[in-house]
């Protein structure tokens, strides 16, 4: 059942998320592909601009005329004002799932990266 109050509670949720996803992929750059702070600074506001565009293309070409609120109507929602808080609620959905797919996939590459250095240690170390 959607209504006024889930719609919110989404939209808080789906923050919490974009907050979490940008707070991780800081940690994993600075501490696990170790970059300096000015880099990662300046390397993360670049993936945040890059991300920003392409969440606003998806959006408007793929995402939008599905939520358009002309074409929408929800029985239990009585405010006409919310329907364009299910629009928002799509954006930042899109642009959550890009920000945790960035986290995952530089995730992967520190994870690969901190294997390839272990195993180069480990044969310098036995030769």
């Amino acid at each position: 059942m959607i209504n006024e109050a889930t719609l919110i509670v989404a939209l808080v949720f789906l923050f919490l998320l974009i907050f979490a996803s940008v707070g991780y992929l800081f940690f994993i750059i600075i501490e696990r592909i170790r970059m300096t702070k000015l880099k990662t600074t300046l390397y993360i506001t670049g993936l945040m601009i890059v991300s920003f565009l392409f969440s606003v293309a998806i959006y408007h070409f793929i995402v939008s005329p599905l939520v358009d609120p002309s074409n929408v109507y929800i029985e239990n929602l009585r405010n006409y004002s919310f329907y364009y808080v299910i629009g928002w609620n799509a954006y930042f959905a899109v642009l959550t799932v890009i920000l945790l797919l960035l986290a995952v996939g530089h995730h992967i590459y520190a994870v690969k990266k901190d294997k390839e250095y272990f195993e180069q240690k480990r044969l310098r170390e036995q030769s």
